[in-house]
């Protein structure tokens, strides 16, 4: 009996010092991020057979659990992980919004300013100092377009590159830690008892998948050895046991300047896996898609923008004469310069051997600010998509040839409003090519002339009439090209008894047209056709581009007669005081020439402003909701696993009572076994 209750005794001891040493280590770590408080769970242990009955045996610590709600710490994660995409999108966007909405940076008031300046020539179209504010405004205009290129290009997407590397580096530490942390834990269980889980380690490890969380949406799958498996975004697995795999930053195939985020379960092998799409949530998540969604669609805006702009001016000023008398030379630089041209198309890096593009932008109001891709398939097949992976067309090999050296021709991408042709062709099957017609628009405008003189304000020499035109066809002139073209209609290339004058008919189908001199005899070929007419209705003849408004029903005749020479061809005499042309430039701040024709210059970049305005006011919204869904689901998780020091302190004052009562038990059974021993003396 005596052994009984000393053992009962010790036991109890036993279980409130371990009671007052997790109470102490809860009090301790009351303000510890991450810790989650502790309990001990006793039980009592199997009695002891005597005399027909079970004598109690005293009690045993069954576990140390710590006080943790998996599905609040889930709900912690995603929270946490929305706040932080949001949060991080709302920032970089906001700072784009500030930029383009600002009347010092943005380029409205410049455009604006343009208009101004066109409208004080067609009042003055004589005065010099009229046509000097004119350039100077528009070499103005030029430089607002480089600035706001250089500033979203450089300082925007810079700081997005700077903030990829860092937060891939940050997430490669946590997962490496986690991943050594799963070791420990492994070890830790293996050698514990049931119930006795390396509760610290394990907090430790929560607090690092909680860190990790910040900058990717996680999951987490554990395991029977104690020990998680962690994947993010779509289900890329990052941790693997007591494995990490590190994620690098790799440079875009196309573009360098852009990162993407590449794996690979090898570490420092070359060929990595690109997974940026599979990135989603937190920080880093965020920046991507600003990046991809907003900073980068944005620059091809303005891009879109400045080409339209530039091309408009130039277009027009084609269609005028100067102070001279002289056909109008372009404002800008040439839209389709022949560098230009080259540069909108890059090669894959993993593409053996460099194929050169020349893109040509033939219809500015088509323009979007989306890039294509081609790839060679496996048929030798060029074919063209959009961004949502849709075929805008397929070149077969014979097209290719078509646009190789020596022909060079030129091929639609339909709806587009650009065209490619392949000058240095080393095409194999599995190229990948990204045509990016708009991006880099922006920074190449620039302005061309100088002189006043050259300012194009009158009117051309060019007079456009109907033959035949059933469907009332509206025919405008788009833009003088070429006045060199030995099929230009002048008095040189169409001599007495002919007129200067050259006639533009339509098939029975409304579908071709060809060209033919003042007496119906067809040019030769391949100058008098019979061509396509494309969908816009922009149809090329000899130096000059003409545009067709309307539908044709077949067979219509136009004419295009140079009324520059000797009567009867001197309908439109030069004179300096004529503002014809400063008037149809003028016309363009109202007139929708952007966007498939439903936006002005102004209106076209208030929708951007507008758009970023709307995903910057979005972001802010969700990133206030998921902050306060974030704070509910850490209310509730401290609710569970927080440590309360009032509850604790009672802990402690029970707990102490308890080992005093044991000590004084142990005390009796060392005076009862005393009095024994005394009374066999």
């Amino acid at each position: 009996m005596g052994f009984g209750i000393l053992g009962t005794g010790v036991s109890g001891l036993a279980a409130a010092q371990k009671g007052l040493d997790t109470t102490g280590h809860n009090i301790a770590n009351a303000n510890t991020k991450g810790f989650n408080r502790q309990t001990v769970e006793q039980q009592s242990t199997v009695g002891i057979p005597f005399g027909g009955v079970f004598l109690g045996n005293g009690t045993q610590i069954s576990s140390i659990s710590r006080a943790f709600n998996e599905f609040s710490f889930s709900e912690v994660l995603y929270n946490q992980s929305q706040y932080n995409l949001n949060n991080s999108m709302t920032v970089n966007a906001s700072r784009l919004d500030n930029f383009l909405a600002d009347t010092d940076t943005g380029i409205t008031k410049s455009i604006e300013d343009m208009f101004d300046a066109v409208n004080g020539v067609t009042e003055e179209p004589t005065i010099v100092s009229a046509r000097n504010v004119f350039l100077s405004t528009a070499e103005s205009t030029a430089k607002r377009f480089n600035n706001m290129f250089t500033e979203v290009e450089q300082q925007h997407l810079g700081n997005i590159n700077q903030e990829i590397e860092t937060t891939v580096s940050a997430m490669n530490e946590l997962s490496s830690r986690i991943a050594q942390l799963n070791g420990e834990i492994a070890v830790a269980t293996s050698v514990s008892g049931s119930g006795f889980p390396p509760n610290d380690l394990l907090d430790k490890r929560d607090l690092l998948v909680s860190q990790l969380s910040e900058y990717a949406e996680v999951n987490t799958l554990e395991l029977p050895d104690g020990t998680i498996n962690l994947t993010i975004g779509t289900g890329l697995t990052l941790i693997t046991g007591t494995f990490a795999i590190p994620l690098s930053v790799e440079r875009n195939e196309f573009d360098t300047s852009t990162l993407e985020i590449g794996i690979s379960a090898t570490p420092g092998a070359p060929n990595k896996s690109i997974v940026t799409d599979q990135i989603q949530g937190g920080s880093l998540g965020g920046v991507i898609k600003i990046r991809d969604d907003l900073l980068l669609p944005s620059i091809r805006d303005m891009g879109k923008m400045s080409i339209a702009y530039a091309d408009t001016f130039n277009r027009q000023q084609s269609l005028g004469r100067d102070l001279n008398g002289d056909e109008g030379v372009n404002l800008y630089k040439d839209i389709n310069d022949p560098q230009l041209a080259l540069s909108r198309t890059l090669n894959s890096t993993n593409n053996p051997t460099v194929t050169d593009f020349s893109v040509n932008i033939n219809n500015t109001s088509l323009l979007t600010n989306q890039d294509y891709s081609m790839v060679v398939d496996s048929s030798g097949n060029l074919v063209v998509t959009d961004q949502d992976n849709n075929t805008l067309v397929t070149f077969t090999p014979a097209d290719i040839t078509a646009m190789s050296p020596p022909t060079n021709t030129r091929m639609e991408i339909p709806g587009t409003g650009i065209d490619i042709n392949i000058p240095n062709n080393n095409l194999a099957v599995g190229d990948k090519f990204l045509i990016r017609p708009t991006y880099t628009g922006a920074r190449d405008i620039n302005l061309e002339i100088e002189d006043p003189n050259l300012v194009a304000a009158a009117d051309n020499y060019l007079e456009t009439a109907s033959v035949n035109n059933p469907g009332n066809v509206e025919v405008n002139l788009y833009e003088i090209s070429n006045i060199a073209d030995t099929n230009f209609p002048n008095a040189a290339n169409f001599p007495i008894p002919l007129d200067p004058q050259i006639r533009v008919v339509v098939d029975p189908t409304g579908t071709q047209y060809s060209i033919q001199n003042s007496a119906g005899v067809a040019l030769g070929a391949p100058a008098g056709g019979p061509f396509n007419i494309p969908a816009d209705q922009i149809i090329d003849v000899p130096g000059m581009r003409v545009e067709l408004k309307g539908n044709l029903a077949g067979n219509e005749v136009f004419t295009i007669t140079n009324q520059d020479g000797a009567p009867p061809f001197d309908n439109k005499k030069f004179g300096q005081g004529d503002n014809t042309n400063a008037l149809t430039m003028l016309n363009y701040q109202n007139k929708k020439t952007l966007d498939g024709g439903t936006n002005t210059f102004s209106e076209s970049y208030a929708e951007l402003v507008t758009y970023v305005g709307v995903i910057t006011q979005s972001g802010k919204i969700s990133a206030d909701s998921f902050q306060t869904l974030l704070a509910g689901a850490e209310e509730r998780m401290a609710a569970v696993s927080g440590v309360n020091l009032d509850e604790e302190a009672a802990n402690l004052i029970r707990y102490q009572q308890a080992y005093a009562a044991s000590a004084r038990i142990i005390t009796v059974a060392s005076e009862t076994f005393d009095t024994l021993l005394q009374a066999v003396r």
